[in-house]
């Protein structure tokens, strides 16, 4: 029974993203009544944040001390610093638009101070960290 944990086993537990930022802490649980299992949790994410659900598909790992995901919320992405492949600055983010299916579209960037906007569609992106690469041209 080593694998089994209690709900005092994950309550409070910090969560942390992909990216191995500490999002905030576990607040509820939510359990289907039907199927009797997890479906996800949400995170408190501290004082003037809104709560976050998470859905059991994006939690990695249930750890002593944490919780790890998978991913991280596509909203951490807005007013990141986009770059193009040489790593110059074009701008910063501003907007996402997102599919029917609730994927990532694309990306609205502003560019300098005289708040052009450019849309780029995801197909465009070549990665998503700290801040946002473009592939090459």
């Amino acid at each position: 029974m080593k694998h089994i944990i209690t709900s005092d086993d994950i309550l409070g537990k910090d969560v942390v993203d992909a990216q191995g930022e500490i999002l905030g802490v576990i607040q509820i649980l939510h359990i289907d009544k039907n199927t009797k299992s997890i479906v996800g949790i949400t995170v408190d994410q501290g004082f003037m944040k809104p709560d976050l659900f998470i859905g059991l598909e994006y939690i990695q790992q249930f750890g002593v001390d944490t919780v790890f995901l998978n991913t991280f919320p596509k909203d951490k992405i807005k007013g990141m610093k986009v770059l193009d492949s040489n790593g110059k600055q074009i701008g910063t983010v501003t907007e996402l638009e997102y599919s029917s299916g609730n994927e990532l579209k694309s990306i609205r960037v502003k560019k300098g101070m005289m708040k052009d906007l450019e849309n780029i569609p995801v197909s465009k992106i070549k990665e998503i960290g700290h801040n946002v690469i473009l592939k090459e041209e």
